[in-house]
C-alpha cells in the first residue's frame, strides 16, 4: 500500500485563483492579501492581522516591536523548530530555553516561572501540534513578576509585563477555553507552509500569516 504523506489538494479553483492573481499584477501584498488579513482577524476576533512572508519573519517583527534587543532575554522551550529561537539572535537577544515537561511537549511552567528576571523581556512558547498551551498559567506567571519588569519602549511599558509572543504555526484554527488562538497572547505567529495541518487541508495560496492580539 502507498500511502501519501502530504498529497496537495489543489483543483481548478484554486488553479483559477492562483491565475487571477498573476493576471492582477499583483504577486505580492495587494487586495487578496488585505481581504484575507481582514478575514482573518474577523474569524480569531483579533483587531489586527497583518501577512508577511513567513512566521520567522513574524515573530521578529515581533520582537522588534517590542524594542528587544542586545541586553534583554528571551525564554522559549527547547522542543521546537529552529526559528522559534533563532529570531531571538536576530534581533541581538539572549535565548533562554527551558526544558518540555515531563511526558508532555509544552514547556516546563515551573521552569518559566525560576527563569524570568530583570531582564526578561518576552516569552514564546509554542502551541506543538495544534494543542494551545496553557496560557492561563503562562499569564499568572508573567503577572507575578511585574515588579520584576523594565521596559524599554512604550509599547512594552502599555503591556507592563513580560510580553507573551505566541509560536502558533501549529495551531491555527486552534481555540483555547473557548477563545480563537490569536486572540489570547500579546502577539500570535501563524504559518501556512505546506507542512502545516492546515495547508494540507485548505491550501489559500498565502504562505504564511501573522496576527497581533491587542
Amino acid at each position: 500500500m502507498n500511502i501519501q504523506f502530504s498529497p496537495p489538494d489543489i483543483s481548478d479553483l484554486e488553479i483559477k485563483y492562483v491565475t487571477d492573481a498573476l493576471r492582477s499584477g499583483w504577486i505580492t501584498t495587494g487586495p487578496r492579501t488585505k481581504e484575507l488579513e481582514k478575514k482573518i482577524a474577523a474569524w480569531l476576533g483579533t483587531p489586527k492581522c497583518v501577512c508577511l512572508n513567513s512566521q520567522t519573519a513574524c515573530a521578529e517583527l515581533c520582537l522588534r516591536l517590542l524594542g528587544i534587543g542586545p541586553g534583554d532575554e528571551i525564554i522559549t522551550c527547547a522542543y521546537t523548530y529552529t526559528a522559534s529561537a533563532s529570531v531571538v539572535c536576530h534581533v541581538g537577544a539572549k535565548l533562554v530555553l527551558i526544558d518540555c515537561q515531563k511526558d508532555n511537549l509544552q514547556m516546563d511552567y515551573d521552569a518559566l516561572d525560576r527563569a524570568i528576571n530583570e531582564k526578561t523581556k518576552a516569552i514564546i512558547p509554542i502551541d506543538i501540534g495544534g494543542i494551545p498551551c496553557d496560557y492561563d498559567r503562562i499569564f499568572k506567571i508573567v503577572e507575578s513578576k511585574r515588579k520584576l519588569f523594565k521596559p524599554n519602549n512604550k509599547i512594552q511599558e502599555a503591556i507592563g509585563r513580560v510580553a507573551v509572543v505566541e509560536d502558533a504555526a501549529h495551531a491555527f484554527g486552534a481555540s483555547y477555553k473557548g477563545k480563537m488562538i490569536g486572540s489570547i497572547a500579546d502577539f500570535t505567529n501563524f504559518s501556512l507552509v505546506v507542512l502545516k495541518n492546515r495547508t494540507r487541508k485548505e491550501y489559500t495560496g498565502i504562505s504564511e500569516i501573522g496576527s497581533k492580539a491587542a
